[in-house]
């Protein structure tokens, strides 16, 4: 999928040009899996925790590019 993972590899880093890759992720993750009304339990939970961590780094992603204030000159 091309998404640097740091779940899997202690070295990867979010960036700003991966911010569409997550978000895209999540988007596909809520369509396809979390709204199928016959997804299994187990299936549905998994499918939640990778919706909550792909919105979990935009969240970061744009923490880090928006700083909340900005200081006055």
């Amino acid at each position: 999928m091309g998404m640097c993972d740091s779940a899997r590899c202690p070295q990867a880093t979010h960036h700003s040009q991966h911010r569409q890759i997550w978000a895209n992720h999540a988007e596909n993750t809520q369509a396809v899996f979390l709204g199928n009304p016959r997804l299994s339990r187990p299936e549905r939970a998994r499918a939640q925790a990778a919706f909550d961590r792909a919105t979990r780094v935009v969240a970061g992603i744009d923490a880090a590019n928006h700083p909340d204030e900005e200081p006055c000159s």
